[in-house]
């Protein structure tokens, strides 16, 4: 009977065996998805509409409008909006995260340190990010139970 139900399991779709995972999105991923579109952020809408959860915090929603906000963007005040009420509708919102632990690593740019904070509070699946800076700090954050990914690596983790 275990068996049986290992093998139901792995004949799941791919889509169920990552639904509810909870995802901290830096705000460049957050761009590439409701602003631009692009076809790298196509597995993680799905996701999303599948039942997982952004995990955000009010710190992240302000730098998201703010960068919405700006004139290079050209987008109008409506569809700013709009596109935070989008973020939202799958967004659980933390008020603050919690102190980290010492030896928490620490992210050269101090705007980022705050996603890498929530990503450890929340226990979030993965922190996905095009940062540089961020990345570079995958195998200090991995120690902290705290997965940092790009897309790629998220689209290969939904095909694997």
């Amino acid at each position: 009977m275990n068996d049986e139900l290992q093998l139901n399991a792995a004949a799941q779709p791919i889509a169920q065996a990552h639904l509810n995972l909870k995802w901290v999105l830096d705000t460049n991923v957050v761009l590439d998805w409701l602003v631009f579109g692009d076809p790298s952020t196509h597995r993680l809408r799905q996701n999303l509409e599948g039942g997982s959860r952004i995990v955000s915090s009010d710190l992240a929603l302000c730098e998201l409008t703010q960068v919405l906000a700006y004139s290079q963007l050209r987008l109008a005040q409506e569809r700013q909006q709009l596109l935070i009420a989008q973020y939202r509708s799958h967004a659980l919102v933390w008020a603050e995260a919690s102190q980290a632990p010492p030896g928490f690593p620490r992210c050269r740019d101090r705007d980022d340190q705050p996603f890498l904070e929530l990503a450890w509070t929340a226990k979030a699946d993965g922190l996905v990010t095009r940062d540089k800076a961020i990345l570079k700090l995958k195998p200090k954050m991995r120690r902290f139970g705290v997965r940092v990914m790009d897309l790629a690596e998220l689209n290969d983790l939904f095909q694997a």
